[in-house]
């Protein structure tokens, strides 16, 4: 058998760490290849342990690899596709495993037996709802992106999408909420107190004091000294226990970011989130932040900082409060300190472990694990704070606008993603609404149906017809026979007045009685048509003036210039 020219399935743009493995897709092309490990597929294969790779999947593969690349280059971000690739690797190795082949022709049909599987793993408890679904989705995107699908492979299947949970927020949880985040925002400002220069580069243990007396010892990956003699029984003489504690002694005189970066990166988790919380960026852009020379221009409430060049301001890179430009200021001014002579221009350089990546974001792991586990103070990551931040702000400003424009997405977005709908703002606003529209609770009066104003409260005139609608601040009609009803001076309300009459005459001219001698039935829409012909009759004989409006009026109505107020539904009674 020839050779087979296998393409390029790699991603050159993707930045790795120095121990992380490059993606490949040529793992799909081989029997067994999705489920072995990256780490060492490639020798495998290239010990022929995996055989020959299987010809039907190349086209596949390749449509897979053109569509992931483009969504990195049009500015995706790696952690969705590396969160892609997860999935794809198990629907390759569920195919492998059952023998089911996979083309261009043939992957629709083998990803609906696939979500049935993951459905049928759902069922026997395997697996929860959302893990299946949300795998299932993954390779529904790139498969509909490889395939050129006008519609997602995922609404052809059996999965759906697990129902949320109820969303509104009770007034116990909302305010458990803002105490959890407040309680973390003053803990993360308690790390960045205990944690100066001179804490990072001196004796060990650091400890952290915390505002509610406790006080966190935190060692730098050394064991306290407690816990020595229970190690000691674990070696095998005294000397093997006496090297380990020289070692000890040299870690902790190791006074440099080798030993210290511990420290270092709890006091850089603390930061970021603060300045998330500050600025509303997202973690993706903030911890990518580059230094540079900022420059700060006052606005109404607080500064943008900017690229500072020497001519001219750059562009805006984020906006703080005024209260937080000294802390940001400072802390600046500690990161140059620690990070003097280092090689790196990032605002927040974390000191990456095992190899990773600086674009990889951190996990806050130090901050979480450390700090709001031995305090007992919930951990509040970043997009949960986020979150709050702009329901807070929602709450503050009663502005969707105003809010979306803060935190840097469409008011679409706001509504749809972030808002969460909470209980007690709800009363509030219920309460607001009926104070100021329900005139018995001292507000102003809905607007009259009718033309013309009153004050809300319906009484009928005396002597009132048994045929005329009865007033009740719903109908129109009702106003024209109620004592409290207005007639207002002006022309618009003549223009309002003549437009519906015009109404009216048409709901009498289409009525058709229901039986036979119930003609007194549309009695109440002639009563109606009496009154505003009074009021119009009126204004024409009262003086020059008026009798202008009325003449203005009804040749607008002759020429079907009707008033907004009326003018869909005489559009709807005519049948336009």
């Amino acid at each position: 058998m020839r050779d087979l020219n296998i393409p390029d399935l790699t991603f050159p743009i993707v930045t790795y760490g120095r121990m992380e493995t490059p993606w490949d897709l040529r793992t799909l092309l081989y029997m067994g290849g999705a489920k072995t490990s990256p780490r060492t597929v490639f020798n495998q294969i290239a010990a022929g342990e995996l055989g020959r790779p299987i010809v039907e999947r190349i086209d596949l593969a390749l449509r897979l690899h053109e569509a992931i690349n483009a969504n990195l280059v049009g500015g995706g971000s790696k952690r969705t596709a590396s969160s892609i690739l997860k999935p794809l690797r198990c629907f390759f190795g569920w195919a492998d495993a059952g023998g089911h082949p996979l083309s261009l022709e043939t992957v629709e049909a083998k990803y609906r037996y696939w979500c049935d599987f993951l459905l049928h793993r759902v069922r026997l408890r395997e697996i929860k709802e959302n893990t299946a679904y949300s795998m299932a989705v993954a390779v529904s995107s790139v498969l509909g992106d490889a395939l050129d699908r006008a519609q997602s492979l995922i609404l052809t299947t059996r999965l759906r999408s697990p129902k949320p949970g109820s969303r509104a927020v009770g007034i116990a949880a909302d305010k458990q909420n803002l105490a959890d985040t407040f309680a973390f925002g003053h803990l993360c400002l308690d790390v960045i107190e205990s944690t100066p220069v001179e804490a990072i580069w001196g004796r060990l243990p650091l400890r952290i004091r915390i505002r509610s007396g406790r006080v966190l010892e935190q060692w730098s990956y050394l064991i306290p000294p407690e816990n020595l003699a229970a190690l000691k029984p674990g070696y095998k003489n005294k000397s093997h226990f006496e090297r380990a504690l020289r070692k000890r002694a040299a870690w902790e005189a190791d006074r440099t970011l080798r030993t210290r970066f511990p420290l270092v990166n709890l006091r850089l988790e603390a930061e970021l989130l603060v300045f998330m919380a500050q600025t509303g960026k997202n973690l993706a852009q903030a911890h990518q932040l580059r230094k540079t020379q900022f420059s700060y221009k006052s606005t109404i409430d607080g500064y943008e900082v900017r690229d500072y060049k020497q001519r001219r301001q750059g562009e805006v890179l984020f906006e703080i409060f005024a209260e937080y430009r000294t802390h940001f200021d400072r802390y600046l001014a500690w990161r140059d300190q620690v990070f003097a002579g280092e090689p790196t221009d990032r605002v927040f350089p974390f000191v990456r472990q095992k190899g990773a990546a600086e674009s990889t974001a951190p996990d806050f792991d130090q901050l979480r694990r450390r700090i709001c586990t031995s305090s007992g103070i919930p951990f509040v990551g970043p997009q949960k704070l986020r979150k709050t931040r702009v329901n807070w702000l929602l709450r503050q400003s009663c502005d969707p606008d105003q809010t979306a424009e803060m935190d840097q997405h469409t008011k679409q977005t706001l509504l749809r993603i972030y808002d969460q709908p909470s209980l007690q703002r709800a009363q509030v606003e219920i309460i607001q609404f009926w104070r100021k529209c329900d005139p018995r609770l001292g507000g102003d009066p809905l607007p009259c149906p009718a033309p013309g104003v009153c004050d809300g409260v319906p009484k009928a005139i005396p002597d009132l017809p048994v045929e005329a609608s009865k007033p009740d601040c719903t109908h129109p009609a009702g106003c024209l026979f109620c004592d409290h009803h207005r007639d207002i001076d002006s022309e618009d309300y003549v223009w309002s007045a003549a437009s519906m009459r015009h109404l009216n005459t048409l709901i009498l001219a289409g009525f058709r009685p229901v039986k036979k001698g119930k003609a007194d039935a549309a009695r109440h829409v002639e009563l109606a048509i009496e009154v505003l012909t009074a009021k119009l009759k009126w204004f024409r004989e009262s003086n020059h003036k008026r009798k202008h409006w009325v003449e203005e009026a009804m040749e607008r109505i002759e020429e079907s210039a009707f008033h907004p107020h009326w003018r869909h539904l005489i559009e709807s009674a005519e049948g336009v």
